[in-house]
């Protein structure tokens, strides 16, 4: 049985790059051959044209319009920290995202999964924003209708669907034979527009426990004194004071990974050590032998969990932004009860709750999500043999 992979994969995201090599490990491991599907779109036909699209593309452009902002011009350092970063996730995704295929255009695509494939899937991250339901990509409408089409744990990556994209939305969802999300919150946008199961599942990367991971990316000791980790994706200014007055308080260093979307003074100021140009797996060890994460990645979360780290997460946007990416914090907090773990953008280093964290009771509740996960998973798979 062989399954095509649809999974965000390129690009110098460490999340991104995981959680797509934790799906592809653990399909593997359950005994199915893969290949990820490295599509190239050509033109627009990757486009399904309907009569919302026009609005759609209005709405957007006048978005950008009003939010349009002068671009910061990149730094020697920023640069230098992006171009490495590139170089090392080439080599990642060359080395351990293996059997890919490539596609160039939505025909040769839809030849491809017709002559190859037992049924596709399209993995996690961020893979469902409002303008993916006029594409026939991650949506799998490229997949006959007789393939069996699974969807493991994509988030929505935003809070609500506007309007002018629900119809097609409705369309492309309820093709999908095995259906599951990443968040709570993406469960409740799709069954308010069409009224299908939906599973709610963990992200790939939990799928493996903390021993498994050890032998997926063995340990290596980076930094060899005691250290906070820092990653920020964000640009919050008083995110990166407040940790520094953190380290302050507790006398530990701050080690920090220099992000690659944005660079500012203090990000060469707050920290007592930057990190640059490192992989993904330099990125899990960073976790591993730091004695705190602060950090308002989700991903960053999920490996401090994994790795049973002291760690406390930041909101990336703002309260109530419309954009904002914050329920895929607040569910997973909920579920595994972190949520005195979260710092808010008012808090001060007084407000950070130093009592360690139970991870005998958050293993349990890790253990248990993984399995039913699992099981949604394999479920899933068994119908690419009928």
């Amino acid at each position: 049985m062989k399954i095509g992979l649809c999974l965000a994969h390129k690009g110098v995201n460490y999340g991104m790059l995981l959680q797509a090599y934790a799906t592809q490990k653990k399909i593997e491991s359950l005994g199915y051959e893969t290949e990820i599907i490295d599509y190239n779109r050509i033109g627009y036909k990757h486009i399904r044209f309907t009569p919302w699209l026009p609005v759609y593309f209005f709405v957007e452009i006048m978005k950008k319009y009003r939010n349009k902002k002068t671009k910061i011009t990149l730094d020697k350092l920023h640069k230098q920290n992006v171009d490495a970063r590139k170089k090392v996730s080439n080599e990642f995704i060359s080395e351990n995202l293996l059997h890919r295929v490539k596609c160039n255009g939505i025909e040769q695509l839809e030849k491809y999964a017709r002559e190859n494939f037992d049924g596709v899937l399209i993995g996690s991250d961020q893979v469902w924003p409002p303008d993916s339901a006029f594409g026939n990509f991650t949506t799998l409408r490229f997949a006959p209708d007789s393939m069996n089409k699974i969807a493991y744990a994509p988030s929505l990556g935003v809070s609500e669907y506007p309007i002018y994209c629900r119809s097609s939305a409705a369309q492309f969802w309820k093709r999908i034979n095995h259906l599951s999300v990443r968040e709570e919150q993406g469960k409740e946008i799709i069954q308010s527009v069409c009224d299908i199961p939906v599973e709610v599942v963990v992200d790939p990367t939990y799928l493996f426990t903390k021993d498994e991971w050890e032998q997926l990316i063995p340990v290596n000791n980076i930094v060899n004194d005691k250290y906070i980790l820092c990653y920020f994706l964000g640009n919050t200014r008083e995110h990166k004071e407040l940790a520094r007055a953190f380290a302050d308080k507790t006398g530990i260093k701050i080690v920090s990974i220099l992000s690659t979307e944005s660079v500012s003074d203090i990000d060469v100021s707050y920290a007592d050590e930057i990190v640059t140009g490192r992989g993904p797996k330099d990125f899990i060890n960073l976790i591993r032998g730091a004695e705190y994460v602060l950090t308002d990645s989700f991903h960053g979360l999920a490996f401090s969990v994994i790795n049973n780290k002291n760690f406390f997460i930041f909101y990336r946007t703002k309260v109530g932004s419309k954009n904002s990416r914050n329920s895929r914090i607040d569910n997973i907090l909920k579920s595994w009860e972190l949520e005195n773990r979260l710092v808010l953008n008012d808090a001060k280093v007084e407000d950070f709750d130093m009592s360690p964290i139970d991870y005998d009771k958050v293993n349990e509740l890790v253990r248990k999500k993984r399995d039913k996960s699992l099981s949604f998973l394999k479920n899933a798979l068994e119908d690419c043999k009928q």
